[in-house]
């Protein structure tokens, strides 16, 4: 046992037992939940309930490498599958990569990555049924109840069915996730480290499994954290290109502070103190800034397509025509007035206004913009804008 929670072995012979399924894999995700275990007990006061869900949550995404390993066996055809030049959202958090995804996600040429079937691969979606899946329909109502009864939610992040989502659960499966739903501190100092080339080779046979009945093969992956190994990806993803995006830090490192603490259990938020929250999320997206500015020396200006906050905001069908030009992608007339209906509806303040403060997580506007010059400076940001 680690502190209150079960050893990775355990963990392991549980899902083997709910499954009757022995393959894992292979081992390279043991030392990222090794990790993870050690990091909840020393790091996080999880009351019991919130303890048995992580628990819960370990367990489902070891089922579901078993899963995977099964399905492969079974259809050994898949492995070996094209992917045709993928596309991820990349930045800080906060600076309109939900929106972006959102949007693109309404481009059936495109492949989203959809919350649903992420959390359970097997089986893998089937075009001609999806609409009816029961995954996507217990999300649906999950969407559609959160937006009616938890306000502060929908102020805070757009949900949407279908859309592109984080990939926590692709990564979770290699124990590799940035999992910033829980306040790991340990584990997350250890992921930023981390050499991923071999998390995002196994990202992509998950990827593989999920195409294989649904197309097209062009993902569109939406996810902050891969700034972190942006070169990692693109180990695994030779064709992959990044939209990357743009704000003032002033602004954006506050907004993630806080919507990272609504999502911690409020007793455990009252325990670590919303100022430690702050100076972990401050850390850990610097930190991310950093590595990305190095990865992006390395891979070149070829693979990186740089979107302004404020221009988005401004004028979003221009910076939508100039993302399909840089992408040699046909916009049609169907698309351009899909992408305006949902501009319609989902402005800026739509469900609501998400409210803070710096100052609520022990942070400065002024010192963030002060630790961030390296990165402003480079790509001209307007740390004055009120975007």
């Amino acid at each position: 046992m680690t502190g209150d929670y079960p050893s990775a072995q355990q963990m392991m012979a549980a899902a083997s037992d709910a499954t009757g399924l022995e393959d894992f894999g292979g081992s390279s995700f043991l030392p990222g939940l090794e990790m993870m275990l050690e990091s909840l007990a020393a790091d996080v006061p999880y009351a019991a309930a919130d303890r048995d869900k992580a628990i819960a949550l370990i367990e489902r995404r070891l089922v579901n490498r078993l899963t995977i390993e099964k399905w492969f066996a079974d259809h050994c055809w898949a492995a070996n599958t094209s992917i045709e030049s993928p596309v991820s959202i990349v930045g800080l958090p906060r600076t309109g990569t939900t929106a972006l995804g959102n949007l693109l996600s309404l481009d059936p040429q495109f492949r989203s990555l959809r919350a649903w079937e992420q959390e359970q691969p097997c089986p893998p979606p089937h075009i001609d049924t999806e609409r009816d899946d029961p995954r996507r329909t217990a999300y649906a109502h999950m969407v559609e109840t959160l937006m009616r009864d938890d306000p502060e939610q929908a102020s805070m992040h757009i949900w949407e069915t279908d859309a592109s989502v984080e990939d926590t659960e692709v990564l979770g499966l290699e124990f590799h996730a940035q999992q910033m739903t829980m306040p790991v501190w340990r584990y997350h100092a250890w992921w930023r480290a981390e050499d991923l080339r071999a998390t995002f080779r196994y990202h992509a046979r998950v990827a593989r499994l999920l195409q294989s009945h649904r197309p097209p093969n062009r993902w569109l992956f939406k996810a902050p954290h891969h700034k972190f190994h942006l070169d990692h990806m693109v180990d695994a993803y030779p064709g992959i290109r990044f939209i990357f995006a743009h704000r003032d830090p002033g602004k954006s490192v506050p907004s993630y502070a806080s919507f990272v603490a609504s999502l911690y259990p409020p007793d455990v938020v009252a325990k670590i103190g919303r100022e430690k929250i702050g100076r972990e999320i401050h850390n850990h997206l610097l930190t991310g800034m950093r590595q990305a500015m190095t990865a992006r020396e390395i891979l070149g200006p070829d693979h990186f397509f740089d979107v302004h906050h404020a221009d988005f905001l401004a004028n979003p069908m221009a910076t939508l025509d100039r993302i399909y030009g840089w992408l040699g992608l046909p916009m049609s007339d169907g698309l351009r007035a899909r992408f305006r209906e949902w501009f319609a509806g989902n402005g800026s303040g739509a469900h609501g206004a998400h409210s803070y403060t710096p100052e609520q997580y022990g942070l400065s506007a002024d010192a963030i913009r002060g630790d961030y010059e390296f990165y402003t400076r480079a790509f001209g940001i307007d740390t004055g804008a009120k975007a």
